[in-house]
């Protein structure tokens, strides 16, 4: 994003302020004052960048998924196959698991209220489609995914299936290896050129 009279840096500025104001505080109790202290402005400026808190969250899931893609760069890149398709989705899961943000995220009275506002944001999934859908066109391309796929509708199931595991780590299994396999003969099947 370009620099135009110092906007983006403070964007930037305030999305690093928020980061451990919402670890603090956590996803539910933390407020715009807070963030704004912790970045040294006035409250009125965060809402020349975001809308309200929900806004401000949804900017700092799309800035850890830009980071998870830049940390998953070499497992992305890897020669397609449905066997680099199911580490691709590990490999997210367990990036997603170390968002300092995720274990909030998930609590309880938290889950179903991060499940709406991730599934109803156009940004979230504008970012998500950014990441995926090179994925997918290099997949279809080269033989492993069914050419007639709808991206956007496989990248908000794919999406799905992933909160699903985040929220629900254990109920399949608790072992990371058949967790690969429920991925393999389900998930990445489902994707898969006939």
């Amino acid at each position: 994003m370009p620099v135009r009279n110092g906007t983006s840096v403070t964007r930037e500025r305030i999305l690093a302020a928020a980061r451990p104001v919402v670890e603090r505080f956590t996803v539910t109790k933390f407020g715009m004052e807070d963030v704004a202290r912790a970045a040294g402005i006035a409250r009125q400026t965060i809402y020349k960048h975001f809308t309200g808190r929900d806004d401000l969250l949804i900017a700092m899931f799309i800035q850890q998924l830009t980071e998870m893609r830049e940390e998953l760069s070499d497992i992305v890149e890897a020669e397609p196959s449905p066997e680099q398709l199911v580490a691709i989705f590990i490999e997210e899961l367990k990036a997603a698991k170390d968002f300092p943000l995720f274990d909030a995220m998930l609590d309880p009275a938290v889950a179903p209220k991060m499940a709406e506002m991730v599934f109803s944001s156009d940004e979230m999934f504008a970012a998500r489609n950014a990441a995926w859908f090179p994925i997918l066109e290099r997949y279809t391309a080269s033989g492993v995914v069914d050419p007639g796929l709808d991206f956007a509708r496989t990248v908000r199931w794919i999406t799905y299936q992933e909160f699903w595991f985040l929220t629900h780590p254990t109920v399949l299994t608790p072992i990371d290896e058949e967790r690969s396999t429920y991925v393999r003969d389900f998930i990445v099947k489902a994707l898969l050129a006939r």
